[in-house]
């Protein structure tokens, strides 16, 4: 019972800080569904999935998405729940920004809302990579004055 309590207090105290992470992460984990739910949605001479599909197949960016968006989610259930993964955090949201890059790049011939969105789902990937990295760098500053007796 103990063990639960340790986990459920963690993860309450890391989730909230770390809200737009998880969004990010549901919403690659969404994208891949989506694909997988809607197997004609890039097909072949609509411009606005042409850069996409210039790299892979609609399949496999839905396999892609998929398996990204629950890596990412592992990732901060670990940070939350019972390790700090500060730099783990820190990549997942530097190469969720490859992602959302295609789709800003893929939307922004026709200007619409989805390049729009892509563009703030990049930028907030973007203030997530500084986050964690400021995150990443107090618990290594933390661990090397223990390490070195408060001598850094």
């Amino acid at each position: 019972m103990m063990v639960f309590t340790h986990i459920r207090d963690n993860f309450a105290a890391a989730f909230f800080p770390r809200l737009s992470e998880w969004l990010a992460a549901f919403v690659v984990l969404a994208l891949g569904w989506m694909l997988t739910a809607n197997p004609a949605l890039m097909v072949a001479g609509k411009t606005d999935y042409q850069l996409m599909l210039m790299i892979a197949s609609q399949p496999f960016w839905s396999t892609t998405l998929i398996l990204f968006g629950a890596g990412r989610l592992t990732i901060l259930l670990i940070n939350g729940a019972w390790r700090r993964s500060p730099h783990l955090r820190a990549l997942a949201a530097f190469l969720s920004c490859f992602f959302w890059t295609q789709i800003a790049l893929s939307f922004a011939p026709t200007f619409g809302f989805a390049f729009i969105l892509a563009c703030g789902w990049l930028g907030m990937d973007m203030i997530n990579i500084m986050r964690a990295m400021r995150d990443a760098r107090t618990i290594d500053d933390t661990y090397t004055r223990r390490t070195t007796g408060g001598h850094a």
